[in-house]
């Protein structure tokens, strides 16, 4: 879901900047309005907000290795949040956290935020929120329709971003064989990663159950697989980071769809703007990961407080 600079022209980059203004103003004027709706529900939901941002950077950031590729990738987390917030809650946060990535940590681009923000902000939200539907419909337990749904939308973020390059890059290569390549390409890293996407989204959907059931859509309220015993994801996750640290592995985000626009002649390049390199960029970047800690911590903490709280 990181396009790099430089990976689509600059006609096509400033075409996805244009699609992404109509959501992105869609979801800040619901986000504005999200904390005085006289709905209680949506309030109450307008409160995750703080967290989901915060989990939404660490996992967009975070590269889990698929160790016997020697590749990394990320998970979405869009998805879920999709399916707990609701699509228009999703899209601004998404841009606000891969503007920031992009910025401090060179990871993505600016010219290429549009059509990252439209693949991870809205595309794979509507297809967890439309499969998740379609589950349900046909009677699929909520652990199922989540965790199904969640996974077929991490596929179709990366999918949205070859179908987008194969577009991008028609007038140097047919469009068919640059979404193969990029798909092929893909598909042994990233179809481990949206099993793993599933299973973290049942897990934080689980979470929220066990916490506070009054923040979720009536129908998951009654997710009743056997929960993993309490850690468990979370180690899961940790394991993945550990081995990916320290080691060669290679981000498909950079490999496979950099790959695909060298060969059109359109190679990656550095950031157009690149705030990541020298003391204070280093300070920043060591900053907001903390600060996104915390807050997650503390929204998580509050919305916990009131079931745990002692007896007076």
């Amino acid at each position: 879901m990181h396009l790099a600079e430089g990976t689509l022209p600059l006609a096509h980059a400033a075409a996805g900047w244009a699609l992404a203004v109509p959501p992105l103003a869609w979801s800040l004027a619901g986000t504005r309005r999200g904390s005085g709706d006289p709905d209680a529900a949506a309030r109450a939901a307008s409160r995750l907000l703080p967290a989901a941002t915060s989990l939404l950077f660490a996992a967009t950031l975070l590269p889990l290795p698929v160790p016997v590729l020697g590749a990394t990738s990320h998970i979405c987390l869009t998805p879920v949040l999709a399916l707990l917030l609701g699509v228009r809650a999703v899209v601004w946060p998404t841009f606000f956290v891969l503007g920031l990535q992009a910025l401090f940590f060179a990871h993505g681009g600016l010219s290429t935020l549009g059509v990252n923000t439209l693949s991870l902000g809205l595309l794979g939200p509507l297809a967890a929120v439309g499969c998740a539907s379609v589950l349900r419909i046909a009677g699929a337990p909520a652990a199922i329709a989540v965790g199904v749904a969640c996974g077929i939308a991490d596929l179709a973020v990366y999918l949205g971003d070859a179908a987008v390059l194969g577009v991008a890059l028609a007038d140097i290569a047919a469009p068919v064989d640059t979404f193969s390549a990029v798909a092929l390409g893909l598909a042994p890293v990233q179809i481990p990663l949206a099993i793993v996407e599933g299973v973290v989204s049942v897990a934080l959907v689980r979470l929220l159950v066990r916490r506070k059931p009054t923040l979720l859509p009536s129908w998951m309220a009654d997710l009743t697989v056997r929960p993993p015993p309490p850690g468990v994801t979370g180690a899961l996750l940790v394991v993945l980071a550990l081995l990916g640290s320290g080691c060669n592995y290679q981000g498909i985000d950079g490999t496979v769809f950099g790959a695909a626009a060298g060969r059109a002649g359109q190679s990656p390049t550095d950031s157009v703007v690149d705030l990541s390199q020298g003391e204070l960029g280093l300070a920043i970047g060591l900053l907001l990961p903390f600060t996104f800690g915390f807050v997650a911590g503390r929204t998580w903490e509050r919305l916990g407080g009131a079931d745990h709280a002692p007896p007076r």
